[in-house]
């Protein structure tokens, strides 16, 4: 994961994901690529007598934020020069969740914020993200004060394209992983693709696995890999995202929305 994509923002949440994608590059030895969107102002006004005006106030609103955007970067370029870290800027106009779709198709990685429902702009843009991204989606805990990559990376398995996706899009960064616990919860067969499957593709990699099955008892499934990860002492959890339309989600419950509520452990997406 050599271009790491973050998104800039003054949300009380950038911390977190500035740490995890500064903790990211320096794990990869790779580069930070800082996406800060800057948002269309809506037109004002619609007939001839108030186009002259509502134009003038528009080109203002575009040049008080640039200020704003410049004063923004220059902020995290001086935090970032003494971090050791390659990086650069890119700027876009529109809707913060379709520039980073649009800006993945040259990177590893996106870098977001794991919010709840409460936070509902940030939410809504990292499903988005998560389901329509030419790369996998990093989402870190609100509050995490780093990316824990020198513990235990936790594979959550079931034999889904989502979940395939994440495992080959993590392939490198398993490579390098201190220990791999490749989970099944309830499996209920073996199938084409069991756990085993998981563990001879990692292992043509270099990747060692160790496997895991668990039983909910009871539990819903994002409760048994969250119990899971804590007992196995992982610092990163990778999934696949959004195995069912979000819709579907969002009417019965599905497990990529019940970790994007409740995770304190960081999440590597892919759908």
């Amino acid at each position: 994961m050599k271009s790491i994509l973050l998104q800039l923002g003054n949300d009380p949440h950038f911390e977190s994901r500035f740490q995890g994608a500064l903790d990211l590059a320096r794990f990869t030895s790779g580069h930070l690529e800082c996406l800060q969107t800057r948002r269309v102002p809506a037109f004002l006004g619609g007939d001839a007598a108030g186009f002259a005006g509502s134009a003038a106030m528009v080109v203002q609103l575009m040049e008080d934020e640039g200020r704003v955007a410049e004063a923004e970067r220059a902020a995290v370029a001086k935090r970032l020069d003494g971090e050791g870290v390659p990086y650069s800027f890119v700027e876009s106009m529109g809707d913060p969740a379709q520039t980073l779709v649009d800006r993945s198709l040259l990177s590893d990685v996106i870098v977001m914020s794991l919010v709840g429902s409460e936070h509902r702009e940030l939410a809504a843009a990292l499903s988005a993200v998560v389901t329509h991204a030419d790369a996998p989606v990093l989402a870190m805990p609100t509050g995490a004060t780093r990316l824990q990559l020198e513990k235990p990376v936790m594979v959550a398995w079931k034999p889904t394209k989502e979940a395939a996706h994440a495992v080959k899009r993590a392939t490198g960064l398993l490579q390098q992983a201190a220990r791999v616990d490749v989970v099944t919860v309830d499996p209920t067969g073996s199938g084409d693709f069991p756990a085993t499957a998981v563990a001879s593709y990692l292992a043509r990699h270099g990747v060692k696995a160790e496997l895991h099955e668990r039983l909910s008892k009871g539990q819903s499934t994002s409760d048994t890999l969250l119990a899971t990860a804590r007992e196995l002492g992982a610092g990163l959890l990778v999934m696949g995202g959004y195995g069912r339309s979000r819709a579907m989600e969002y009417l019965l419950g599905g497990v990529t929305r019940r970790l994007l509520g409740a995770s304190d452990v960081a999440l590597l997406m892919a759908h």
